[in-house]
């Protein structure tokens, strides 16, 4: 059985007003249209939903029950309408936003300014997290940014966008030894001191898994650092290699070189979205999931 939603409104303004003529009114269609909704409604049903009585309607028994499941319908329906006109008028309102590190470091403040040209009223919250915390804070953040690995349950409330790859990149000082070659195989970062991110960083995720694919083994931890800044100044003031996204290296920098890794080392980047984000949360995933987009697919022509 199909029932048709405009024939549900129809009923629905029937048990209100009692009265054919008046639930016309109110659907504004003529009677002879919303007394042949309700006609095919009740053919649909197949048993009497009201009878006529004097010159109103009453409804029968099961015409009672019927209503008010055909009220939460029409519930349903004006609040899918205030969501729609939401979207389309919607122009103040908050962000949370919990990006990774690397994204939050890189190019969404970029992403930001922007943004903030087009929707001036609307405010992004970000907070700069490593990819598991990321994950973690889906319950309390509108949105989240994340370049790592998926665990294998992301949470139920989240859609999962998949914006694109990556690249992960060995980061050095030009006078050490692997600098010399054009790219660098992951078994000879076992060769040298490896400076690390904290756990639940999707890079150190990335890698550990990809050497233990390689090598069979997981690496020696010399040195760990939380967040990529940290990482950048041990790799300066020569204490190792750091291994880092492609985006991470500051524009301008004149003391670290980066080398790709043989073959290339790659990780996905994610648009997370809970089922509780806001109105103004989905203007700007609508803006954020092109604007990466063409900076991967830019990088990935570089």
């Amino acid at each position: 059985m199909r029932l048709n939603p405009d024939q549900l409104l129809s009923f629905v303004a029937l048990a209100q007003t009692g009265s054919v003529s008046m639930a016309a009114a109110a659907r504004h269609l003529t009677q002879p249209a919303i007394s042949n909704q309700l006609k095919r409604l009740q053919d649909s049903v197949g048993v009497p939903l009201y009878r006529r009585q004097g010159r109103g309607v009453v409804l029968t028994s099961t015409g009672e029950i019927f209503y008010r499941h055909a009220l939460q319908v029409q519930h349903s329906l004006q609040q899918t309408e205030l969501f729609a006109d939401g979207l389309q008028g919607l122009t103040a309102g908050r962000v949370r936003l919990a990006a990774s590190q690397t994204i939050a470091g890189s190019f969404l403040p970029a992403a930001l300014v922007l943004f903030n040209q087009l929707y001036p009223e609307i405010e992004i919250f970000v907070d700069s997290a490593n990819s598991q915390q990321v994950f973690d804070r889906m319950d309390t953040h509108d949105l989240g940014l994340v370049e790592s690995l998926l665990p294998t349950a992301v949470p139920d409330c989240c859609s999962v966008e998949l914006l694109g790859h990556d690249r992960i990149v060995a980061v050095m000082r030009p006078d050490h030894p692997l600098a010399a070659q054009p790219a660098i195989e992951l078994s000879e970062l076992a060769m040298y001191p490896l400076i690390w991110r904290e756990a639940g960083s999707g890079t150190r995720d990335v890698l550990e898994q990809a050497m233990m694919t390689e090598t069979g083994r997981r690496p020696e931890v010399h040195l760990c650092l939380g967040g990529v800044s940290a990482v950048l100044e041990a790799v300066r003031q020569g204490l190792g290699i750091g291994v880092v996204s492609q985006f991470c290296l500051p524009t301008g920098e004149s003391i670290l070189t980066t080398r790709p890794f043989t073959p290339q080392l790659v990780r996905p980047m994610s648009l997370l979205m809970p089922a509780h984000a806001s109105p103004v949360a989905h203007i700007f995933a609508d803006f954020i999931i092109p604007y990466v987009k063409k900076r991967l697919m830019d990088a990935k022509d570089e």
